[in-house]
């Protein structure tokens, strides 16, 4: 019997959500320069902005994967559309400093809902030798809806002003959340379309794991060598990535001069680039672990990814031209998303049966690091106004997460 190909629909939908999740997250970086001239926010506060959504987001990530893995991510995904969107659409009620910190505070609470129910679910209906090349392409659908955000949000703005803007980009969610709640079932065995030729493929159980399982399995792993090491490079990478999805167009405007028409532009090419580094990262590694084994494929592509960002972010710092600058930063961007997809599959390989609590932990320990680097950012632009300071802080970070993720080399958990 031929396989059914389910599985590639669930990839699908889980990339398309993941394009919009980022499309909700990133527009406001593009209306940070309006929404601190109306308020007159300073630049630690926009920082704090920035920052808020991810603290909520690394203080949720873990409870959500827990969740998924307990419950299944069918409702858990589509009940999250549904108020990311609402807070996305609240956005444009803020009236001061404080509300906007509210609003996107809850904001970054329920969106912390996605990324480790996707894990989560992958875990289920993706083979293990698939893996990597399916968190590669959802997080690249991430990474595209970072990519076209920043050019609408500029259009929608100087037509409409920010406040419609962020309305917009509210509304695309009830679609998402019917679609996923229609489609996605808890286990591949729930499906009426899969058939028992992808069951074997899949090597689905045949039932859910019990309630139990995530707690075991990640109290089993919570201290070992690899988990801690993930999690540290989780950490060191994103400090510098984080300046994508929130300085950058401040930077390019008011360090290298460009307009905002210009800098919605580049600041668009770290997304595009992201995208093709996803999919050609996820899709090397899986190539790689079948020809030698998942883990040294795995520590192959996290190293010289993360190497090779660092390198790109230092030349771009320096460079005279502004254009090729913005575009080796861009660079740096393109090399650390290389890694995602192995750092994905090693998370759901080292949780097992609790696959999504761990990703969760993973997502936590970026996130932390995502609520630190604005907000930094914000305090030494505010105080020293100097950014190569914080930059090269990020390019240090990043070159000993590259060395950490040789550490991260885990036995595969054993299907079903």
């Amino acid at each position: 019997m031929k396989p059914s190909r389910v599985h590639y629909s669930v990839v699908a939908l889980a990339v398309l959500i993941d394009m919009m999740s980022y499309m909700d997250r990133v527009c406001i970086s593009v209306a940070a320069p309006k929404i601190r001239e109306e308020f007159g926010f300073s630049a630690s506060q926009v920082g704090l902005i920035f920052s808020i959504f991810s603290l909520s987001y690394f203080l949720f990530q873990t409870f959500w994967g827990a969740m998924a893995d307990r419950f299944g991510a069918r409702g858990i995904v589509s009940l999250a559309i549904l108020w990311w969107s609402a807070f996305t659409g609240f956005t444009a009620l803020a009236w001061n400093f404080v509300s906007l910190l509210v609003i996107r505070f809850c904001f970054g609470a329920v969106e912390a809902a996605l990324s480790p129910a996707i894990a989560s679910a992958f875990s289920r209906w993706v083979p293990v030798t698939e893996r990597s090349t399916a968190f590669g392409a959802f997080l690249g659908g991430g990474r595209t809806g970072g990519a076209i955000t920043p050019a609408i949000a500029a259009l929608l703005m100087l037509r409409y002003g920010w406040r419609v803007m962020f309305v917009v980009f509210a509304g695309l969610g009830l679609f998402w959340a019917a679609l996923w709640w229609f489609w996605y079932r808890n286990s591949p065995n729930e499906h009426r379309f899969v058939n028992e030729a992808e069951l074997e493929r899949i090597g689905a159980p045949a039932v859910p794991a019990p309630a139990s399982a995530g707690r075991e399995t990640t109290m089993k792993f919570a201290w070992s060598k690899p988990l801690v090491s993930l999690l540290a490079v989780a950490f060191g990478s994103t400090f510098l990535w984080q300046f994508f999805i929130t300085w950058f167009p401040t930077y390019l405007m008011e360090n290298r001069g460009f307009t905002l028409t210009q800098a919605a532009g580049y600041a668009g090419l770290p997304f595009l680039f992201g995208l093709g580094a996803n999919w050609i990262g996820g899709l090397a590694t899986d190539a790689l672990g079948r020809r030698f084994t998942p883990g040294a494929a795995r520590a192959a592509t996290g190293c010289v990814g993360l190497t090779l960002a660092a390198g790109f972010m230092a030349a771009g710092m320096f460079w005279p031209e502004r254009g090729t600058a913005a575009v080796l930063m861009a660079l740096c961007a393109f090399c650390a998303d290389l890694y995602l997809g192995a750092a994905w599959a090693s998370a759901v390989a080292i949780g097992g049966k609790a696959g999504g609590t761990v990703a969760g932990l993973m997502n936590s320990s970026s996130n932390a690091a995502a609520f630190v680097s604005p907000l930094l950012m914000g305090w030494v632009l505010q105080t020293y106004h100097n950014w190569n300071a914080v930059l090269g802080l990020g390019v240090a970070t990043t070159l000993v997460a590259a060395v950490l993720w040789l550490n991260v080399n885990p036995r595969e958990a054993r299907r079903g």
